[in-house]
């Protein structure tokens, strides 16, 4: 372990003479250098500890909530790879201060920002830690793997059935506009939090949940034959459509919780082979142009330079899952080191400004800075280079102790999917026509969320979902090339609302 006097030397010293991001990927030295130098240019545009700024947040705005979740992730993988204590501290004290008061990140002073998703970002961190053997919160607050218990029986009492057959809405404010949107991304991350817990808890009541959310997904049309996940469909058509958007992140989300799901299910066929192919769907982030083979970038919005604050950052997810994926699914190390060690040198090329030379552009395909910056450039180099060392460690995840997860005998190791992307392929989809309907308001209110463990009448049943996006002829609207935040108030699920009053 590197002792908190050699780490701020080295870092003193690495930071006084560099004018870029100089990284070996098969030196594990030279990757340590490289990411402690992204760790502390994450760590510069974070004022939560300054005067003005608020514990545990980057400034607002432009970051929302949820990116600050997603940074301490970023961090929290960075102290799991490197052992760097440097930021133990305040990372602990971040933490704790967003747990809210039912210990499960549902904060009401962060209501405006937050939806099932952006709990989910925070939700994940406290998984990481239980998993890596972060010290513990203080009390009173529960440990880790059952603050996200809490938040898992939130996910729970939250699962809708009034429209759609089932399904996390991405706002459970009904205040919020989106409050009607069923999205992948919370879904994902209902079904990755299961997946998590199933393998450290093993508790069975964790996967019946994971398989009910996946088969959700998959019969309503979020999710194609071929692994493509969709951004998401809306209660006000009764989900019959699907905004066809992918991004980065949805499919990591996916990635992550099918590869879990094989390790602690002695590798049952069906989810290596769900895991095979979800990482084959990666392909379409992967080699935006033939010269730039194996690099990745978001292709709804990088290549016109259009993504929005929240979308600059989900690569850094995609790299996060990925390797940890590979950790628990071995058979697929040797097509995502391939990939993460192109994009990573990619990433390093990108980081040439600033001070220390660890200020990062957006584009890993031009051999350079394209002066686009942010936490969302800076936490993307970070998790792109630090998963290089999960992936070499690959030091498997903590259960609690009566858990005991199998290895997997080398004669039964499968061979992953290896699909090299076609530039071509990567093209915006076409818009759909406007919808029509409006669902009623769900009025359902939450239960105490304080109970640790699944309720034990939580076993699911399965709900047929009827919709069939193919034959739809009133789909919905697809969100614009360019963007918009995803907290704006003219955003999508919003504009859905107003489409369908004037419809009606």
């Amino acid at each position: 372990m590197l002792s908190f006097s050699t780490v701020c030397v080295s870092l003193i010293a690495l930071i006084s003479s560099v004018s870029a991001i100089v990284l070996d990927v098969n030196r594990r030295e030279s990757i340590i250098n490289a990411t402690a130098l992204l760790a502390h240019g994450v760590q510069e545009l974070y004022n939560g500890n300054q005067t003005g700024g608020t514990i545990g947040k980057w400034p607002y705005k432009p970051y929302y909530w949820w990116e600050s979740g997603g940074a301490w992730g970023g961090m929290m993988e960075y102290w799991h790879a490197t052992k760097d204590e440097s930021y133990t501290n305040v990372m602990m004290e971040a933490l704790v201060s967003q747990l809210g008061p039912n210990y499960d990140f549902d904060r009401p002073e962060e209501a405006f920002d937050t939806g099932n998703d952006d709990q989910a970002f925070w939700v994940f961190v406290a998984l990481a830690a239980a998993e890596y053997g972060f010290p513990p919160p203080p009390g009173p607050a529960p440990g880790w793997h059952m603050i996200a218990q809490n938040a898992w029986n939130d996910y729970v009492y939250r699962w809708n059935t009034t429209m759609c057959g089932g399904g996390l809405k991405w706002q459970f404010h009904p205040e919020n506009a989106g409050f009607f949107y069923k999205n992948s991304i919370s879904n994902g991350a209902f079904f990755q939090v299961s997946a998590r817990l199933a393998r450290f808890t093993g508790n069975q009541t964790y996967i019946d949940w994971a398989e009910k959310i996946w088969d959700w997904v998959e019969n309503i049309g979020l999710m194609s034959s071929t692994y493509d996940i969709y951004d998401g469909t809306d209660e006000l058509i009764n989900c019959s459509a699907v905004d066809h958007h992918q991004w980065t992140y949805n499919v990591g989300v996916f990635l992550y919780g099918a590869a879990t799901l094989a390790n602690c299910t002695n590798n049952s066929q069906i989810w290596v082979d769900r895991t095979t192919g979800l990482l084959a769907a990666t392909g379409s982030f992967f080699t935006p142009f033939p010269n730039a083979t194996n690099i990745l970038f978001e292709a709804a919005c990088e290549l016109q330079s259009s993504c929005n604050t929240d979308q600059w950052s989900m690569k850094a997810y995609l790299a996060r899952w990925m390797a940890a994926s590979s950790v628990v699914a071995p058979y697929i190390k040797d097509r995502v080191t391939t990939l993460l060690r192109a994009s990573a040198l990619g990433a390093a090329s990108a980081c040439t400004r600033g001070g220390y030379g660890n200020t990062c552009g957006s584009k890993w395909y031009i051999d350079g800075y394209d002066n686009i910056t942010g936490l969302g450039q800076q936490l993307s180099a970070l998790e792109v280079m630090t998963s290089l060392l999960i992936l070499n460690d690959s030091v498997a995840p903590r259960t609690l102790p009566h858990v005991s997860i199998p290895n997997l005998p080398p004669h039964a190791v499968p061979t992953a999917i290896v699909v090299e992307a076609n530039p071509a392929s990567t093209a915006r989809p076409l818009h759909d026509p406007p919808p029509n309907g409006v669902s009623e308001k769900d009025t359902a209110t939450l239960p105490d969320d304080s109970v640790p463990d699944p309720p034990p009448n939580t076993t699911p049943t399965t709900v047929a979902a009827t919709a069939n996006p193919t034959s739809a002829t009133n789909p919905l609207h697809d969100p614009p090339p360019n963007g918009v935040s995803k907290k704006d108030t003219a955003k999508y699920g919003g504009l859905l609302v107003g489409l369908a009053h004037v419809l009606l």
